[in-house]
């Protein structure tokens, strides 16, 4: 049985592997190197995957960005079908571009609430208990574009395979976590 995280790279490795058995991991959690060369030698489709990877909490197609949200928040059926138009293998059709609208634009919205300076207690430490885990690689994004470039540290709430807060610790003007601890006071 193979590990899955549960963000885009275990959505693709589900898309690409549908007969392997599989469990759903936090992301934050799986250990394994991912390397998307290994997942699909088709030159086009590899390129609109690193694609996809790119643009996890990020700007870039409405659909890509749709997926990852979808996903981080556990709702793989979802994600799914946002992967597959984006993939180009279903057609877009209203009720799914309404729905991914109202996904990213949920997003942005809790991550511009999220911003703001009275969190940072004591300095250099964001303290996000109240915010689940899946938000926090859109929340690291935007933080490096319109707050600090420093190394932070991040308190978060729980994943829902993870319970519990998580302290997150980033170097300076990295958006991927150095590492990820149980926050205990």
């Amino acid at each position: 049985m193979q590990d899955y995280p549960l963000d885009i790279r275990g959505l693709v490795i589900r898309h690409y592997y549908p007969n392997e058995e599989y469990r759903w991991v936090a992301p934050f959690l799986y250990t394994e190197d991912f390397e998307i060369e290994r997942i699909n030698q088709l030159t086009s489709t590899s390129t609109d995957l690193k694609h996809l990877l790119g643009v996890d909490g990020s700007f870039g197609e409405l659909m890509a960005i749709a997926s990852c949200i979808a996903i981080r928040q556990g709702q793989v059926y979802l994600a799914s079908i946002f992967l597959r138009i984006f993939l180009g293998l279903d057609a877009k059709n209203d009720l799914t571009h309404s729905q991914a609208i109202c996904l990213v634009s949920d997003e942005k919205r809790k991550v511009r609430r999220l911003m703001n300076p009275n969190r940072e207690w004591p300095k250099g430490v964001w303290n996000l208990q109240d915010t689940p885990a899946w938000i926090i690689p859109s929340f690291i994004k935007k933080f490096r574009q319109i707050v600090s470039k420093a190394p932070v540290k991040i308190i978060s709430g729980g994943h829902l395979l993870a319970p519990g807060n998580w302290l997150w610790e980033y170097d300076e003007r990295s958006l991927i976590q150095t590492k990820v601890t149980v926050y205990k006071l």
